[in-house]
C-alpha cells in the first residue's frame, strides 16, 4: 500500500471504478465516434434519434436535441466540425469515457473526438511531452495540478470565462488558477477526515454530528474508551477494543494527510505550496495535537512505539472495519475496503473533521484530484468544441450523471446528482458549508512528505522531540526546494 495509495485515490476520484480496481499498463487509444454504438446508454437518456442541428450559431434549450437526456443547464450550440483529442492517464476510465464520448456525440454527431489514454507503467508525463514535441498536442488534456501547470503552462488556455466557473466552490476556485485565471475544470475531489462508526458512537450517547470542535471530540472520544473498557458495549459490539486505529507504519497517513492541515493552514492553495521555497510550519503545534490525540485513544496508548508497526491492512480491514475500533482518519478511497469486508458497516460511516486546535477545528481535508485543460495552441473550431464537450459534462444532467457515478465534484450545481460513495457524500456538507482544508500535500518537494512521515514516527516511538521533527521539516523543505 503507503504512497501507491495516494496515486490509486486519485485515479479513483477521477473515474467511477473502484481502488480494488485499479490496474493495467500502457497506453489505449479509442476511436470513440466510430466506437459510440458500443458504449451503454446512461438511464436517463432517451430513445429519440438527434434532430438535425439548426444553422444558426445558438440555439434555445427548447430547440436542442434532446437525444442524451435532459440538457439541464448545458446551452446547445451548433459547432463548426472538429477532431479533437482527449488524453487522460486514467487508462481505468476508458470505459466511462467513451460512454461518456457516445452521449455527446448524440446531440453533436460532427465533434469526432480521440480517446487517448496513457497510464499504468507507462510514463504519461514524457508520453504528452512526446506528444507535444511532435506537433501533435492534445486539445483536452488532464493534469493533477500546480506541477504539471507549471511544466505545461505554455498549453493553458484561460476559462474563466466558462458557465461552469461560477459553481465552483470558493474553498476549490483558487486551485484552478493560474495567475488569477481559471485554467483547470475539475475532475472530482479527494476528500477525508477521521471516519467514524455512528453505531458505536451512539450507543455511547454521542452524537457525532455536533462534534465541530478538538474539546467537543477529545471527550467523545474519552466517553466512548470508558465505556469500551467498562464493558458497557460488551454485548453489542464484541470485537471493539480501542477507539482509534492508527496506521503509523504508514508515512502517507501521518505523514502528508495528517500534516496537510497543519500545512494548509499556512499555505492556502496548492499553487502557492508549490511555490513556497521555505516552509514555516506555523502550526505546527497544532499537528502535534491532532497526533497526540490519535496516539491517546488507540489501542497501543500504553505503548505508542508499537502503532510504528501497524501497517493499513491491519488498521483498516483487520480493525475499524470489523469493529475492533470506532475511527480511523481515511477518506472516500476506502470504500470497496468496507464493501468487501462489511457492506453493512457502510450505512454506519460518518466523518469528524481533522482540528487544528485554537485554529480551525471544523475543517476536513477536500481537494481536486485532476483538472481537465484546454490547449490554447489548438485550431478556434478544435478549442470550441473541447470546451463545449466540457460545458456538457458539467452543465448538462446527462452530463453530471456520467461524472458522479462514484466520485464528488467541487461544484454547487450538482445537488440532485450525489456520488454514489457514502464518504463522499458524507464529506458534501462540509464542502457545501467551506468547511474543508484544500489539498496541498502534493505540492511539497519531492522526498519532503517521506521525510516528515518518518520524523512523525520517530515523535510516536519516542526516538525524537516534536521540536526536532519541526526543525529538520523546515530544514528539508528549503534543501529539498531548492536542491
Amino acid at each position: 500500500m503507503k504512497r501507491k495509495i495516494i496515486s490509486m485515490l486519485l485515479v479513483s476520484a477521477l473515474t467511477a471504478g473502484t481502488l480494488a480496481g485499479c490496474g493495467g499498463n500502457g497506453t489505449a487509444k479509442s476511436d470513440s465516434a466510430a466506437d459510440s454504438t458500443q458504449s451503454e446508454a446512461p438511464a436517463q437518456e432517451s430513445d429519440a434519434a438527434p434532430e438535425e442541428t439548426s444553422q444558426d450559431t445558438q440555439q434555445t434549450q427548447a430547440d436542442a436535441p434532446q437525444a442524451a437526456g435532459d440538457l439541464g443547464e448545458y446551452v446547445f450550440q451548433d459547432l463548426e466540425d472538429a477532431e479533437i483529442t482527449y488524453f487522460n492517464f486514467s487508462i481505468e476510465g476508458k470505459e466511462l469515457y467513451e460512454q461518456e464520448i457516445a452521449a455527446y456525440n448524440e446531440i453533436h454527431p460532427n465533434i469526432k473526438i480521440n480517446l487517448n489514454l496513457v497510464g499504468g507503467g507507462t510514463d504519461w508525463k514524457s508520453t504528452l511531452k512526446a506528444q507535444i514535441s511532435s506537433g501533435e498536442a492534445p486539445d483536452i488534456i488532464m493534469l493533477e495540478g500546480s506541477a504539471d501547470f507549471d511544466t505545461f503552462g505554455d498549453l493553458l488556455e484561460d476559462l474563466s470565462d466558462q458557465p461552469w466557473v461560477e459553481h465552483i466552490y470558493p474553498n476549490s476556485v483558487e486551485d484552478c488558477k493560474v495567475d488569477g485565471k481559471v485554467v483547470g475544470l475539475p475532475g472530482g475531489v479527494v476528500c477525508y477526515g477521521m471516519l467514524y462508526n455512528k453505531a458505536i458512537f451512539e450507543a455511547c450517547g454521542v452524537d457525532g454530528s455536533t462534534l465541530d470542535s478538538y474539546d467537543k471530540i477529545d471527550e467523545a472520544f474519552a466517553t466512548v474508551k470508558e465505556a469500551i473498557e467498562s464493558g458497557a458495549l460488551a454485548d453489542q459490539f464484541p470485537n471493539l477494543e480501542g477507539v482509534v486505529s492508527l496506521p503509523g507504519a504508514e508515512k502517507w497517513v501521518i505523514g502528508q494527510h495528517a500534516g496537510n492541515a497543519a500545512m494548509a493552514m499556512e499555505l492556502k492553495s496548492a499553487n502557492e505550496a508549490f511555490k513556497a521555497e521555505t516552509f514555516d510550519f506555523t502550526y505546527a503545534d497544532q499537528m502535534k495535537d491532532y497526533i497526540d490525540l490519535l496516539v491517546k485513544y488507540s489501542p497501543e496508548a500504553e505503548n505508542p512505539a508499537a502503532l510504528v508497526a501497524v501497517d493499513y491492512d491491519s488498521a483498516m480491514g483487520g480493525s475499524f472495519c470489523i469493529e475492533k475500533t470506532a475511527v480511523i482518519q481515511m477518506g472516500q478511497w476506502v470504500q470497496p475496503v468496507i464493501n468487501e469486508v462489511d457492506p453493512t458497516l457502510l450505512d454506519k460511516i460518518g466523518v469528524l473533521p481533522i482540528p487544528m486546535k485554537g485554529v480551525d477545528e471544523d475543517n476536513i481535508c477536500y481537494g481536486i484530484a485532476g483538472y481537465m485543460i484546454v490547449n490554447k495552441n489548438s485550431s478556434d473550431a478544435n478549442k470550441a468544441a473541447a470546451k463545449d464537450f466540457m460545458n456538457w459534462l458539467y452543465m448538462s444532467d446527462t452530463g453530471k450523471g456520467f461524472v458522479t457515478s462514484n466520485i464528488g465534484v467541487p461544484m454547487d450545481n450538482f445537488d440532485d446528482f450525489p456520488s454514489n460513495n457514502v464518504i463522499s457524500q458524507a464529506c458534501e456538507p462540509y464542502a457545501k458549508a467551506g468547511n474543508t482544508t484544500t489539498l496541498v500535500f502534493s505540492s511539497a518537494p519531492d522526498g519532503w512528505l517521506d521525510l516528515l512521515g518518518a520524523g512523525v514516527q520517530s515523535y510516536i516511538s519516542g526516538d525524537k522531540e516534536w521540536s526536532q521533527v519541526v526543525e529538520e521539516a523546515k530544514t528539508n523543505w528549503t534543501e529539498l526546494r531548492n536542491k
